[in-house]
């Protein structure tokens, strides 16, 4: 159950899965506006890049340009924090235009009446916000920003008051963990949908220090069978597991592997990444592997990341495409390698998280056949 930067994107995958199986294509893109930031959150993967000068608004226009004649129908943009350019109205109104759908991941501090008029009349899929706390002093131990959770919490007012599509995404760690059921509550009350992130990644540049801030295995695993939405879903997986509604190993997963690919995913295939200094990436995460849009084409960038991800292969040492548990794990080569400079190096925190959810499906499946 590999976590999505927001609910939207899951269902568009989805529905392209479904629709486009097999035609290798940029149908979604990440396009990170500015790796600038007007917080300080201790666990941010962008850190490392903030110092360089963000892509022009005019080659922002030209990658837009080329995508959707490649076939874009979805995009987000992200950050650091989108709102600090001060071109946003127009990158946002020219995506929008293009006919893409468009999805923004912002902390929205720095929302205002402007941002919201804009938004009423060109809608959005989705504005996907990070709450980093229930309480002001567990989201600022995150943000590092006084009077931050004060903006978020305006914000949010202003979401809710005008009617903005929107959804709240938590990344529990051990700073803000005793509000993590206050949290699930506080969503579950405002009625909008909500992400829990159990797990912390690694910096773009490979910097392992937000991983310390990770819950142990075992309290993840703790959340997963005490909250009621991810309890209900581990035991539909065990429903749909008995009934062959499911198989152990996902179809696209099972798929690639027997081929011998290592990337199971979408990276690169259906997916591209543009970052906020003109480079191409497989994904968020695989910054290992960029291809400099100042360089060269997107064609001779798409043929790049084709053969560094798509078709690469794995090594007959490899674990993962045999392990059993590879439905329970949040399995991503792009962690591994950022994490253990390996591609091939499973992260001990999913493997044990995994084994734990395995083995609840596993006691669940006997329950229901006990039950019948």
């Amino acid at each position: 159950m590999a976590e999505s930067y927001c609910l939207h994107t899951k269902r568009i995958n989805d529905f392209i899965d479904e629709t486009f199986e097999g035609i290798r294509a940029p149908f979604t893109a990440g396009l990170e506006l500015t790796a600038k930031c007007n917080l300080d959150c201790v666990h941010c993967y962008a850190k490392p890049g903030r110092g360089h000068a963000d892509m022009s608004t005019d080659e922002f226009k030209a990658i837009v340009n080329i995508l959707v004649e490649r076939g874009l129908l979805d995009a987000y943009f992200t950050g650091g924090e989108i709102f600090t350019r001060p071109d946003f109205k127009e990158l946002f109104l020219y995506t929008k235009r293009k006919g893409v759908l468009l999805s923004l991941l912002s902390n929205i501090t720095l929302l205002t009446e402007e941002h919201i008029k804009l938004f009423k009349d060109y809608p959005v899929e989705i504005i996907s916000t990070t709450m980093y706390g229930y309480t002001e002093a567990a989201y600022e131990r995150v943000t590092g920003v006084k009077g931050s959770y004060k903006q978020f919490m305006h914000a949010l007012d202003l979401l809710r008051a005008n009617g903005i599509n929107f959804e709240l995404k938590y990344v529990a760690m051990e700073q803000n963990y005793d509000d993590i059921y206050a949290m699930r509550e506080f969503g579950n009350q405002l009625g909008v949908p909500m992400v829990i992130i159990l797990d912390v990644h690694p910096m773009s540049d490979g910097t392992t220090t937000p991983m310390s801030f990770r819950l142990t295995p075992e309290k993840a695993f703790e959340f997963d069978i005490r909250d009621e939405g991810r309890r209900s879903f581990w035991k539909d997986v065990a429903r749909d597991l008995l009934t062959g509604e499911i198989k152990t190993i996902p179809r696209r997963t099972a798929e690639r592997f027997k081929d011998g690919y290592l990337y199971p995913c979408s990276i690169a295939n259906q997916h591209v990444f543009i970052t906020s200094d003109y480079k191409m990436q497989g994904c968020v995460r695989a910054s290992y592997k960029q291809f400099d849009l100042r360089k060269g084409t997107f064609d001779e960038g798409w043929a790049y990341l084709q053969r560094e991800f798509v078709d690469k292969k794995s090594s007959a040492h490899y674990k993962c495409n045999k392990c059993p548990n590879i439905r329970f794990c949040e399995h991503c080569v792009a962690n591994f390698m950022l994490a253990y400079g390996d591609e091939e190096h499973p992260d001990p925190f999913f493997c044990t998280v995994a084994e734990l959810r395995k083995k609840f499906v596993d006691e669940e499946i006997a329950r229901l056949l006990r039950k019948y």
